[in-house]
């Protein structure tokens, strides 16, 4: 593996460094990405049939990535712990919230019709302006027939309606559900996979203090210790041999120089 691929505004960075700094990308891609589904739940959703805690998890969650994999990318460029570790809490608080998510979805009680029936018996005594907009959206008329709690009593003669809205609201709110189970689930695969092989480069490249291998700087210049030789090693018989010479002739000197 090469050490260094890349130079960015004048620094050096190794492989691990780039492909850590492209999962942090991936995560900011992500989260984005849940957000928008959020919002999109949202605005979707029936404020009275329907749970809007799931929307706003998405929400919450979607920009808790972001942050995180903010915090990752400013961690693996400037090489700073701190930020590093915020990411640890910040990604098991966004796996959690995402396997609640799972578990409110699928194994969640669905909306039995009594459910139902209490929340447009609520609006029907409230506000029927929104029981008409119910009606036109999913071509229906009161709640279970024509009869049962329209919003005005020549829905049906005006319209031409005499199904209820009970069928349409369910599969709607079923099908919200259903998209918000897939959607958590492949985000949960793919954070758990960048995760996981951002923890194996970590845990491959750590040294003890610091997260990746250490950067390659050029054209450094190092002072010599006092007494060091500056002059490169020998490498070839001839420079071998004329610096045993050296050494002879210095071990000899010696010797005369001590009998006299």
């Amino acid at each position: 593996m090469p050490e260094v691929v890349v130079n960015v505004h004048g620094r050096s960075y190794s492989m691990p460094r780039v492909v850590q700094a492209c999962l942090t990308v991936v995560g900011v891609i992500v989260g984005a990405y849940f957000s928008a589904m959020g919002v999109y739940l949202m605005s979707a959703s029936l404020s009275k049939f329907s749970y809007l805690a799931i929307p706003f998890l998405f929400i919450v969650t979607g920009i808790l990535t972001v942050v995180a994999s903010k915090a990752a990318m400013n961690g693996v460029l400037l090489d700073n712990n701190s930020f590093l570790r915020s990411l640890s809490a910040l990604a098991w608080i966004v796996i959690i919230a995402e396997a609640w998510i799972v578990l409110a979805t699928a194994i969640g009680k669905p909306k039995i019709e009594d459910d139902f029936r209490f929340a447009w018996s609520h609006i029907y005594n409230e506000n029927r302006w929104q029981l008409t907009w119910i009606e036109n959206r999913f071509g229906c008329c009161g709640f279970k027939s024509a009869s049962d709690m329209p919003s005005s009593k020549r829905c049906a003669d005006d319209t031409g309606r005499i199904d209820g809205c009970l069928g349409p609201l369910r599969q709607h709110v079923s099908h919200l559900d259903e998209m918000a189970l897939v959607w958590t689930i492949v985000t949960l695969i793919i954070q758990v996979t960048v995760y996981s092989v951002g923890y194996i480069i970590y845990s491959l490249t750590n040294n003890g203090s610091t997260w990746l291998i250490e950067e390659v700087d050029e054209g450094l210049d190092i002072e010599p210790e006092p007494g060091q030789s500056t002059a490169p090693p020998p490498t070839t018989p001839a420079e071998m041999a004329g610096g045993s010479d050296d050494v002879i002739g210095t071990i000899s000197g010696r010797q005369q120089h001590g009998g006299s």
